[in-house]
């Protein structure tokens, strides 16, 4: 019995794996948007308002981030609006070192965005709570190389973008 029940397991798995996948039906949800407006980026943390390492604002790096990861998919337009407000921006220390010295550091990024259907008049997707998080070390000879505040605050944008990209435009 126990055998039988195992060879008809087996049997329907390679069904199951290839009717499985839920990505294809998600993304036709999104087929009739050839076009997108990545509207200007708000920054209300002002700890968060400048970059440092290319002597811009903030605002202005993300939105253009924005832009050329969701170009690759959609043209410039108007089928959709993609609305972000950065809300809030900390960093924390998190980890400590045998010597009770900090070693790692945790970066978030409170994050508000709307992803807004224009051609169907409905929102996609939003949420005023998106957490983006960026652990890093500030001393050497850790599990990772260390970074200064600067390159963690590029790393947690790069990683914003990309994160943005995978949930709205993979969908």
């Amino acid at each position: 019995m126990y055998k039988a029940v195992f060879v008809l397991a087996l049997l329907l798995l390679p069904l199951s794996l290839i009717s499985g996948c839920g990505y294809v039906f998600k993304s036709a949800s999104l087929e009739h948007i050839d076009t997108i407006r990545i509207a200007p980026v708000e920054i209300l943390d002002m700890d968060f308002a400048y970059d440092n390492a290319s002597q811009r604002p903030n605002d202005e790096v993300i939105r253009e981030k924005l832009m050329q990861r969701f170009n690759q998919k959609w043209r410039d337009g108007n089928d959709a609006e993609f609305t972000i407000r950065i809300q809030d921006f900390d960093m924390r220390e998190h980890s400590f070192g045998s010597q009770g010295e900090v070693e790692m550091v945790r970066m978030t990024l409170q994050i508000e965005y709307k992803f807004f259907d224009r051609v169907r008049n409905n929102m996609i997707a939003q949420t005023d709570n998106h957490l983006q998080v960026h652990d890093f070390y500030i001393l050497p000879g850790r599990a990772e190389p260390m970074e200064t505040i600067e390159e963690a605050k590029a790393h947690i944008v790069t990683e914003l973008v990309e994160d943005l990209y995978n949930r709205l435009a993979e969908r």
